[in-house]
């Protein structure tokens, strides 16, 4: 082999393992899935609301505004490690107008890693992102969440 098919060969192997371990595992999707059924009912509650966010001081207070929106009790909830997400309690009853880009603003989170150590975040305009732990502390000094 030659030195552009050894350097072919290496960048492949590292682009393949980069793009397998940035996948997430299929518990994490589990959990993505159910989170974006959340985030869905946020979207609906400030439709209704005048783009107002719902009290979201706590899980339970989050939880009782999204009900009418959500199909399930447990929508905040993470079916995988069953603990209740953490929410963004700065949101409570602000407009959504506040914010220049929803896709910053994270509305919830999970209370504890998956099997494969990231954590989940429903941002205000529906996405989802997998996290590391060092990710999401930075996230959550950048907005004030404990």
């Amino acid at each position: 082999m030659n030195w552009r098919q050894i350097a072919v060969v290496s960048v492949a192997t590292i682009l393949f393992f980069t793009l397998a371990w940035a996948q997430m595992s299929p518990e994490s999707q589990k959990c993505s899935a159910h989170m974006k059924k959340a985030l869905k009912a946020v979207q609906m509650y400030l439709q209704e609301w005048d783009n107002m966010f719902p009290p979201s001081t706590t899980a339970q207070k989050l939880s009782d505004a999204l009900q009418p929106y959500a199909a399930d009790k447990y929508v905040l909830t993470c079916p995988v490690t069953r603990k209740e997400y953490k929410t963004n309690p700065h949101l409570t009853w602000r407009p959504a107008s506040m914010y220049k880009d929803l896709k910053q603003v994270p509305v919830i989170y999970d209370a504890i890693p998956h099997k494969d150590k990231r954590y989940l975040v429903g941002f205000a305009d529906g996405s989802v992102k997998a996290m590391t732990e060092k990710d999401l502390a930075a996230l959550k000094t950048a907005n004030r969440l404990k």
